[in-house]
């Protein structure tokens, strides 16, 4: 398939220093890439590259009013601790071999822009609940055992005992650990899709908190906190019109009501 890449500027692979992959696609309630993208304004990373995929499904985006065709994005970010790269999109590949395809020849460029120096691909997602907690835990997995330990010894981790982790969410991370680039690390964080929400801030906001512990990223969480709120009183707003129509109002029934 067809395969672009626009760089946007040169690095000195001298000076990158431990190289981190952080990985957004969009999923269920876009949990990870609102997570990734959050990080990405925060530490101001610059775009870097525009990559061209014709996997990538037959649709534009407008945003004031401006078409663009769909694009992965890699922003960068130099750090003293580990240099980010941060790899997000409007859409996954759309077919099983699109997400192998973009999967290995991702893997093949950055290993070939930074000389191998990639020390870990984060991708992460979303794991669906039957419960809703007051803080989501993160589900943790793994191409290298030790690394799920260190990320365990963090606060709201569990590890992830099994399952499927579909497209290239899980795809991409697994790839990369087992063909040798560098370990893989996959992080789902518990949401229960609600379909008056399109968002899951709180599971980003999880998801956030654990990358923002583990790799000592200097951030606030206020946009984050105020889609929260957002969220909380939509969904308020939802739960009082339910109950409304549930319970019928008592006060003005009366023989022409509905509501009985």
């Amino acid at each position: 398939m067809f395969f672009n890449i626009e760089k946007k500027f040169d690095l000195d692979i001298n000076n990158l220093n431990s190289p981190i992959i952080l990985i957004g696609w969009p999923g269920i309630a876009l949990v990870g890439k609102l997570a990734i993208s959050s990080i990405k304004d925060a530490i101001n990373a610059d775009l870097f590259l525009n990559i061209e995929f014709f996997d990538f499904p037959p649709k534009s985006t407008v945003e004031e009013g401006l078409l663009e065709i769909p694009t992965a994005k890699v922003y960068y970010k130099s750090r003293d601790i580990h240099d980010f790269f941060i790899l997000t999109a409007d859409f996954q590949p759309q077919s099983a071999e699109g997400v192998f395809e973009f999967t290995q020849k991702f893997c093949e460029v950055m290993n070939t822009l930074t000389g191998g120096k990639i020390e870990m691909y984060v991708s992460t997602g979303a794991l669906v609940s039957d419960k809703i907690s007051k803080q989501p835990k993160v589900h943790v997995c793994c191409t290298d055992k030790s690394i799920i330990e260190s990320f365990l010894k963090l606060e709201n981790t569990t590890i992830m005992e099994g399952g499927i982790i579909a497209g290239a969410n899980g795809i991409l991370p697994a790839w990369a650990g087992n063909k040798g680039f560098a370990p893989g690390v996959c992080l789902l964080a518990e949401t229960i899709p609600l379909p008056m929400m399109s968002l899951d801030p709180r599971a980003s906001k999880a998801l956030v908190q654990l990358l923002k512990d583990y790799f000592s990223i200097d951030m606030t969480f206020e946009e984050l906190d105020r889609k929260i709120e957002e969220m909380q009183n939509i969904f308020d707003s939802f739960k009082k019109q339910a109950d409304y129509f549930m319970k019928g109002d008592q006060e003005e029934s009366g023989p022409d009501s509905y509501f009985r």
